[in-house]
């Protein structure tokens, strides 16, 4: 009787222990998280004057989310809006695009461009007609 009450203290001290330090190791890890997703936020993002007419809404640092109004007063059948990447020494890091396609006059479409790049400082966003 008294081993078995040896055992569950200590049994019940490891679990202790055991939660104790899987809590401490996600706050630890969520705070360094938070931290890195501050550091690679972009400083700057700018949808260059272009027609369709680009709005973003939101730019965090894996993704840009934003509308497209066609204001070309014509149908287009595939347009690509373009993200182009630059470090602080206004290199360029990468391009992305997403694809609108049958945009009617008149008519707002979403956009969603991911990206995977660090260190972002600046982001152009552009409609073109072709993606390069």
């Amino acid at each position: 009787m008294k081993t078995m009450k040896k055992f569950w203290k200590y049994f019940l001290n490891f679990i202790v222990l055991f939660l104790l330090v899987t809590g401490l190791t996600y706050w630890g890890t969520s705070i360094y998280n938070k931290k890195e997703e501050e550091k690679n936020t972009p400083t700057q993002y700018i949808a260059q004057e272009s027609s369709p007419a680009i709005e973003i809404k939101e730019c965090t640092n894996k993704k840009i989310i934003g509308t497209a109004t066609n204001d070309m007063n014509v149908l287009i059948n595939v347009i690509y809006i373009k993200a182009d990447f630059y470090n602080e020494n206004n290199e360029l890091l990468g391009t992305e695009y997403d694809e609108i396609r049958y945009f009617n006059v008149g008519e707002k479409s979403k956009f969603e461009i991911n990206f995977d790049y660090k260190n972002v400082a600046k982001i152009e966003v552009t409609a073109t007609e072709t993606k390069s």
